[in-house]
């Protein structure tokens, strides 16, 4: 297992150290709240690719999948290849809500070394996907990198390529800036070089899960959209079917991989799940000239790459962070976050999206509709100001970018743990329940996560360390380590 060492406070703020910056208003920023504006729900409509659905809800599987998310389907995908019968149910359809509105990076630039394990094995995997989907996911190995104008943030990059060295699979280093524009040739004022990983990659989010669940499909998964699970069945204290809108389905394990969705399951079977949720927004340029690698901007404040159309998918590395029910419930406990706080987000109050979480109840009767059919792709309004920014940005540093139009925005909603470490994990209190959520990063780690999932159902040895994922960190005393 990879060590774990801290991170100096001067490495650049990642994304979730973004987010984190955001809910620090129970403590010392509530002056930095902003009320309605990017912290909207609405009426969703899918971007991912349509996948056939099978139209009979099995009596019984092996396994019952819970999402159609990254997570869920590479899951489910691992299983099918296995011989396992299993069935996925997704409320919406496949990648409907955040896993197919991502930006698209596969990446581990500025990783916590904890992660380390479970990243480099999905990347590994990563390298041969569209060959084990027999179809083309948009994976590329481009490599990302973070160019750097900033004396602070080069010393952070230094010291963490240095800490990182000899961590097998890792291959970062800092680029002089001649080396940096190779790859990214522009106007940099002040150039001092790149963080670079050859390693990196980029898919298209729109594409990934559902050629995974139609992989999962040809191999014996049945695969039901618009089928909402409404809970769980327990016989001798461990679960044993799930109830569905449609019908029952018998099983010997159930895995939760609802996102966002997670924790409303999970208190439904007296189980806490502290997640919290970060909105998010993209937008697609038209095609330009320019790197195929993945481009960081520190100073820019923005993130960009390459599409398969040959335009640029664009976005600033923050999000819209709503202030929830949940949210309110878990400030004690969010004081490890509060602690990597940066400037890049506010937190933001929309009655609405506060409401709309305050009406979940606890429980529910299952054979009534749940709070799942009620909302089938859950997403926020996209923030225009903020891509602006990011246009602007990318205008001044690409300037062949920047004058491509915008020709497409949307949103997605991001979801975290407390200590921004997902949860891979059983359920002590539960036997047959598996939990795979919270993954801030779930279209890098997809890959291995679906793994050890089929491993933990199956009662195989995983093939990482999972103690830093399981459930009850966050009932067993462990201390929080919030981990970048």
């Amino acid at each position: 297992m990879t060590q774990t060492t801290e991170h100096p406070s001067h490495y650049p703020p990642t994304r979730l150290q973004s987010v984190a910056s955001a809910l620090g208003f129970g403590l010392s920023s509530f002056k930095a709240l902003t009320w309605g504006t990017g912290g909207r729900l609405v009426p969703g409509v899918s971007r991912a690719l349509a996948v056939e659905s099978d139209l009979q809800v099995p009596d019984k599987a092996d396994v019952v999948v819970i999402g159609g998310g990254n997570i869920g389907v590479m899951t489910a995908l691992n299983l099918a290849e296995r011989g396992v019968s299993v069935c996925l149910c997704e409320k919406g359809v496949i990648a409907g809500e955040a896993s197919g509105r991502s930006l698209g990076y596969i990446d581990s630039l500025f990783m916590d070394p904890a992660k380390a394990e479970l990243i480099i094995r999905a990347k590994q995997q990563w390298q041969g996907m569209n060959t084990r989907l027999e179809n083309d996911c948009g994976y590329r190995q481009s490599g990302v990198a973070a160019f750097i104008q900033n004396e602070e943030v080069l010393e952070g990059a230094r010291m963490w390529a240095a800490a990182m060295q000899d961590v097998p699979g890792v291959s970062a280093r800092v680029l002089s800036p001649a080396e940096a524009l190779k790859l990214a040739p522009g106007r940099w004022d002040n150039l001092l070089g790149a963080l670079h990983e050859p390693t990196d990659a980029i898919a298209e989010p729109r594409l990934f899960a559902p050629l995974a669940a139609q992989a999962a499909r040809n191999k014996g998964a049945v695969i039901l959209q618009d089928c909402a699970v409404r809970g769980v069945e327990t016989s001798a204290g461990r679960a044993s079917a799930v109830v569905t809108e449609r019908g029952r389905i018998a099983c010997q394990a159930v895995v939760l991989a609802g996102g966002a969705w997670s924790p409303h399951m999970a208190r439904s079977l007296g189980l806490d799940v502290p997640q919290f949720m970060a909105f998010s927004s993209v937008a697609r340029l038209a095609a330009s000239p320019g790197p195929e690698t993945g481009i960081v901007s520190t100073d820019g404040n923005y993130v960009i790459r390459r599409n398969l159309d040959g335009g640029y998918d664009i976005c600033r590395p923050v999000a819209a962070t709503p202030v929830t029910p949940s949210v309110l419930r878990n400030l004690p406990r969010l004081q490890p976050a509060y602690e990597h706080m940066a400037d890049q987000l506010k937190p933001v109050f929309n009655l609405s999206t506060f409401m709309a979480e305050w009406r979940i109840p606890r429980r529910w009767p299952l054979d009534r509709p749940s709070p799942f059919e009620s909302n089938r792709i859950m997403v926020p309004e996209t923030h225009p100001q903020m891509l602006q920014q990011a246009h602007d940005a990318i205008a001044r540093n690409l300037p062949e970018i920047g004058q491509a139009a915008v020709i497409e925005q949307w949103a997605g909603v991001l979801t975290s743990t407390l200590d921004n470490m997902p949860i891979i994990s059983s359920v002590d209190t539960l036997p047959g329940l598996y939990l795979g959520t919270g993954f801030y990063f779930g279209l890098t780690m997809a890959p291995a996560a679906g793994e050890a999932l089929a491993d933990l159902v199956m009662g195989n040895q995983p093939q990482i360390d999972l103690s830093l994922y399981r459930h009850a960190r966050f009932s067993d005393g462990s201390p929080i380590i919030f981990r970048p």
